[in-house]
């Protein structure tokens, strides 16, 4: 009897996994070391999108890995699994349709390639639920996930525990009728109290894990010339001022009217001061030489871009009742504020 060809192992890289083809795989796969996953590339077992690529090939979202012979490879039984993981929870508020959580910054919200092994935020909410978490709507690896927050962005965060509380929070948060408000530390000195930033969101093509806005002129311009804008999301952000420090730093509560991807962070970018931190859209960061010598060791150190969802409101799916909850900033953030208050005072 034939022996049977082993099935290939596939694997579809994420946003938060791009990079080197054999540091990806030695993360996914079974704990082998990097010189045995380097010699499985260059014998021509891994494949990217089709084709074979040598060890420290770039690789991007959406790229297609297809590992042939990979018995050896493969992932742990039920590595790729999602599974509870005990961990404290700061609840703001819950009942038997949702659970609102301030989530603490560094922490992933649901699992994805790259996040094998790691916290996430799902995993803790699972745990918390125990027995009824089985209960949870949404997609597989996403229980009760409405809406995310990014990994280093703290704040309010609502999960639905019931399929028609799921329904009815995404639909809230498609017709924009919840409230979404948040707080940034920008680089840069915001000239006005108050303004509205739009335009339509897309992929970088140079760097495609980070996203670029295209105002709503340029839109328009590429409409005519009938290019392919089928990836572009339109994007509203209301932006209003509340302190500057030094010239050069803004403090700003922003409202969100859509909610895409890296929304806020694009948005800063596009206005010329990128959220302070934030090292995927803003460049090196460095402070003037009017800032005391302590402050710049301690902004220039702050370990994460300084964005948080401070309120988010909504409807109760069950009971109709307008709902807003505030998560405090957390003390990373605020001793940087504070920092900045004693300088401006001094």
């Amino acid at each position: 009897m034939a022996r049977e060809t082993p099935t290939p192992l596939v694997l579809k890289v994420e946003a938060s996994d791009a990079g080197r083809l054999d540091t990806y795989l030695v993360r996914q796969l079974n704990e082998q070391s990097r010189s045995s996953i380097q010699t499985w590339i260059r014998a021509g077992h891994v494949l990217v999108n089709g084709l074979q690529q040598k060890t420290g090939y770039a690789l991007e979202p959406g790229d297609e890995i297809t590992i042939h012979n990979s018995d050896a490879l493969r992932p742990q039984p039920g590595s790729t699994e999602l599974q509870p993981m005990a961990m404290p929870l700061s609840i703001l508020y819950e009942d038997e349709s949702v659970l609102v959580i301030d989530k603490p910054a560094g922490l992933v919200v649901h699992p994805g390639a790259g996040t094998r092994g790691r916290p996430t935020l799902v995993a803790g909410v699972l745990a918390h639920l125990g027995a009824k978490a089985g209960d949870l709507p949404g997609e597989v690896e996403r229980p009760g996930v409405v809406h995310r927050l990014d990994k280093d962005t703290s704040g309010v965060i609502v999960f639905a525990k019931t399929l028609s509380a799921h329904r009815h929070l995404a639909l809230q948060f498609k017709n924009k009728t919840n409230l979404r408000e948040y707080v940034a530390l920008l680089d840069g000195m915001l000239p006005d109290e108050k303004c509205t930033v739009e335009s339509y969101l897309t992929r970088d093509p140079r760097f495609r894990i980070r996203f670029m806005a295209h105002s709503l002129e340029a839109y328009e311009a590429l409409k005519e010339a009938e290019a392919d804008l089928s990836s572009y999301r339109y994007a509203k952000t209301y932006i209003e001022r509340r302190k500057v420090y030094g010239k050069r730093l803004s403090l700003v509560v922003l409202r969100l009217d859509t909610g895409r991807t890296h929304q806020i962070r694009v948005h800063a970018r596009s206005l010329g001061m990128p959220i302070w931190g934030d090292i995927l859209y803003g460049a090196s960061q460095r402070l003037p030489p009017q800032f005391p010598a302590a402050l710049k060791v301690a902004l220039e150190a702050v370990p994460r871009h300084l964005l948080h969802a401070r309120r988010l409101g909504f409807e109760h799916p069950l009971n109709g009742r307008k709902l807003a909850f505030e998560a405090p900033l957390p003390e990373d953030f605020r001793s940087v504020l504070e920092l900045l208050e004693k300088h401006s005072q001094s």
